[in-house]
């Protein structure tokens, strides 16, 4: 059985290295509680983000093909509960998926309606027809997440500065490495990635060249 995503966390760390990358999320201070998101946030969010995914029409696959509310209930809703105006992006809006694009951000919407959200995408015909219905309320990036320039072009326009970042985009390990090499340092001392998972035998050398020397 393969792992489709695994998690990157990152926490402020003494040394010179400024980041660093573990299992569990290791939190350097505690924001006071917001009395506008529930406190089950912090104890029940794998039950809380179920819930919700499966009140909604389609349901989204996280929870359905695969079982993330284990993960983002885990990491993500105490996360929220601590920095209710976090800023997320998330990578893929789901438009070549049967059921049809926009089910995550529908979740996004109920579970995070104080967070500051992005969306990346690909598919520009997908996000124009989609801006005013699955992407209302969202900020919207658009193009190739495998081409370093585009990525570019991402940072500049939201700003970076990220709390969280969901890739669930393309799956082909060079867009992947791409990418979080890229937004890897976009994100915040004690903010969260979460990325699918992929091989180091198959980046391969044309991978290295885009990453790096473009």
């Amino acid at each position: 059985i393969m792992v489709t995503f695994y998690l990157l966390v990152s926490f402020l760390n003494n040394t010179t290295t400024g980041k660093s990358m573990g299992n569990n999320m290791s939190v350097t201070s505690w924001n006071p509680p917001s009395p506008q998101v529930p406190l089950d946030y912090l104890s029940k969010g794998e039950e809380i983000f179920y819930e919700a995914a499966t009140s909604l029409s389609p349901v989204t696959d996280k929870v359905t093909s695969h079982s993330y509310q284990f993960m983002y209930g885990k990491f993500l809703l105490p996360y929220y509960y601590q920095n209710p105006s976090m800023k997320m992006l998330e990578i893929g809006l789901g438009c070549t998926m049967g059921y049809g694009p926009g089910a995550s951000t529908a979740l996004w919407k109920q579970l995070f309606p104080l967070a500051e959200k992005w969306e990346a995408e690909f598919d520009a015909a997908c996000v124009e027809k989609h801006r005013t219905g699955a992407l209302k309320d969202f900020n919207v990036l658009v193009g190739d997440q495998g081409d370093p320039l585009v990525l570019d072009g991402w940072i500049d326009e939201s700003g970076g500065s990220f709390d969280v970042v969901i890739d669930d985009g393309g799956n082909q390990n060079c867009q992947i490495w791409t990418i979080f090499l890229k937004l890897w340092p976009m994100v915040k001392s004690e903010g969260i990635y979460f990325s699918k998972v992929t091989k180091w035998r198959e980046y391969n050398e044309i991978c290295f060249y885009h990453a790096f020397l473009q």
